[in-house]
């Protein structure tokens, strides 16, 4: 058998070269079009941190983990380690490898994947592969294609996403024709049910939510495995519906397995270990941790909150207000978003489509062909192929369908940025909360701006206004979060408290009247300290500079006790970055699902370290 699976890394530490490495890499990458989240220490096992590609606007596109490593040689090529494959296989993000010339300043990358590995044969003690880097694939301060590569990979990832739905009939199909493991007795499938009650107990728990995404209607999660060894491992988790009276585990023969995943069913391999033989709940948690971060990296929660719900549905109408026959407004009664996303979107769309084809736009001959490889059609694609005097035209014809009472059905619409499936429970929430009208949550960008300012996305904010929205942003940030935790995880979310569990964040910002450099960047500084007497969040907002800031507040004192308008505070955590997520599209809604990722992943951690218990 060819051994083609390792295990993920450990932690281990970085040394100066490596530090060398990741900061000229740094240096090389455009920070307009990739914002980056690298540690010169490694923080994560088998990665150096994140990258998030973003649009024009700064809105995020998607993320990319990476590890990076230092070229010892005039070829680009490195020993790389046979657990960031392993790794890959677990993560929901695309991972890149990426090699670093520090004398010639240059930079190369792969896109990690089982596909490199395929049919080679591992050794039983082999931990590397050497992997040889496609001079094409370099990143460059001349040639910014890389970031066109990045973000097809992320493209990649995000249809198997929207696919996930179609994968019940592929669940159909494996119930019909595997064969269950009925009648037999061994000490495998003991394991198999130790892990899949640990499975089961977590989703039906704590993790309901991760169940109903993943696995609706189900009433409990079973195992279809084709091999089971000492050391190695193939399986995939199916739902077992609640109507439907059928057995947890089966048995696939290779022809069905091979079947199954080339329609696109994934199954998990493990080849130099069998973690439901030797660990059978720990892995439990694994499984149960991917696809509940998956859920949080896609977006894929349910909002449970005013302010976020509004954040969204004006982010999303400044977006396609043109499609949606909606002058840009800072006040919407709910009844014409409705009226406006049910009826005179759709047309909008079906009309444009008609337009293209016929006038043979950019080569269209078919409606298909606007798909663009989605399974739906994005109206913002669409109206960039049709001149302004053309969209009055059709505006026109579409105002004139919908007074007659029209209506369009059978079109598939969505957008990558702007989840359709999101604006619907954002206006189907605040109508559920007896809402007429919403208002816009934050003060709005002012594109003329950039004219004097430069093209940088931070001058469309005046010092004021940036001043203003961070005031709203911070005060509505303890009830977002909130609502977020404790609307998709009920029973964990005094676990996962935002800020670390602090009763007092003070927020440090330092603007400027415009900018011309990523180094003239506004700057946030965030201090969380804890209060033993105090349930809630307060938070301050302070310039930097200002005498209203509480003496003593320094990163030195991290760990440190500070007396506060006569309260006695520990300081417990900082941070401190590039003031970027108050220009992006939906400032709220990113900077809340991050932390709620970084606190699931804390929570996780701490699974692991404890024993599992019921």
């Amino acid at each position: 058998m060819n051994k083609s699976k390792p295990n993920p890394a450990s932690y281990s530490a970085t040394d100066e070269q490596e530090t060398l490495a990741i900061d000229t890499f740094k240096n090389l990458v455009d920070h307009k079009r990739v914002r980056m989240d690298i540690k010169e220490r490694d923080k994560y096992p088998n990665i150096d941190g994140y990258m998030e590609l973003v649009d024009e606007n700064r809105s995020p596109i998607g993320k990319l983990e990476v590890q990076i490593k230092k070229l010892r040689g005039e070829d680009p090529k490195l020993q790389c380690p046979l657990s960031l494959f392993g790794y890959s296989e677990t993560t929901c993000n695309p991972v890149l490898l990426i090699a670093v010339d520090t004398d010639l300043k240059k930079a190369y990358w792969i896109h990690v994947t089982k596909d490199f590995i395929g049919g080679k044969p591992i050794g039983d003690d082999q931990k590397t592969l050497v992997i040889s880097f496609p001079s094409e694939n370099a990143v460059s301060e001349k040639d910014d294609s890389y970031v066109r590569e990045w973000g097809k990979i992320v493209e990649t990832y995000k249809n198997r996403m929207r696919e996930y739905p179609l994968l019940e009939n592929l669940y159909k199909e494996l119930s019909e024709k595997s064969n269950p493991a009925l009648g037999t007795e061994s000490v495998e499938f003991f394991e198999m049910h130790t892990f899949l009650d640990e499975v089961n107990d977590l989703l039906d728990k704590k993790f309901g939510i991760v169940k109903q995404i993943f696995y609706s209607n189900a009433w409990k999660i079973g195992l279809a495995y084709n091999n089971y060894e000492s050391n190695a491992v193939t399986y995939t988790l199916y739902p077992i519906p609640l109507r439907k009276n059928d057995v947890q585990i089966k048995k696939l023969d290779n022809a069905l397995q091979k079947q199954l995943q080339e329609e696109g069913l994934t199954f998990r391999g493990y080849y130099k270990e069998n973690p439901i033989k030797s660990r059978p709940q720990e892995h439990a948690v694994e499984i149960v941790e991917h696809d509940t971060l998956r859920a949080l990296e896609y977006r894929l929660l349910r909002l449970g909150n005013e302010f976020l719900a509004r954040e969204f549905i004006f982010a999303f109408i400044d977006r396609f207000a043109l499609e949606m026959g909606l002058d840009k407004k800072d006040t919407y009664a709910l009844t014409d978003v409705g009226r406006a996303f049910y009826l005179y979107l759709p047309i909008w769309v079906e009309e444009a489509i008609r337009f293209i084809v016929k006038t043979r736009r950019n080569g269209v001959v078919f409606p298909r062909q606007l798909l663009y490889g989605r399974p739906y059609f994005d109206p913002d694609i669409l109206a960039c192929q049709i001149m302004e005097k053309e969209r009055e035209q059709i505006r026109q014809t579409v105002i004139k369908r919908v007074m007659q009472g029209d209506r369009c059905v059978g079109l598939f619409l969505g957008n990558d940025k702007f989840p359709f499936k999101i604006f619907k429970e954002s206006l189907h929430f605040l109508r559920s909360r007896r809402y007429e009208e919403i208002e816009r949550p934050y003060l709005p960008k002012d594109y003329s701006r950039l004219k004097d300012g430069g093209g940088w996305i931070w001058n469309v904010f005046s010092p004021e206004v940036v001043e203003t929205n961070l005031k709203t942003f911070f005060k509505n940030i303890p009830e977002a979060y909130a609502g977020l935790a404790s609307f998709n995880f009920p029973e964990l979310a005094k676990e996962v408290p935002l800020f670390g569990g602090a009763s007092l964040v003070i927020v440090l910002f330092d603007l400027k009247e415009s900018y011309t450099a990523f180094e003239d960047s506004p700057t946030i500084e965030l201090f969380h300290l804890v209060n033993q007497c105090d349930n809630d969040i307060e938070v301050e907002l302070h310039k930097k500079g200002s005498d209203q800031i509480p003496p003593g507040l320094s990163f030195e004192s991290l760990g440190r006790d500070l007396e506060i308008r006569g309260k006695k505070y520990r300081m417990i955590s900082t941070r401190s970055s590039v003031l970027d997520f108050i220009y992006e599209d939906l400032p709220m809604f990113g900077f809340v699902y991050e932390e709620l990722i970084t606190n699931i992943k804390k929570y996780f951690s701490s699974l692991r370290k404890a024993p599992v218990t019921r």
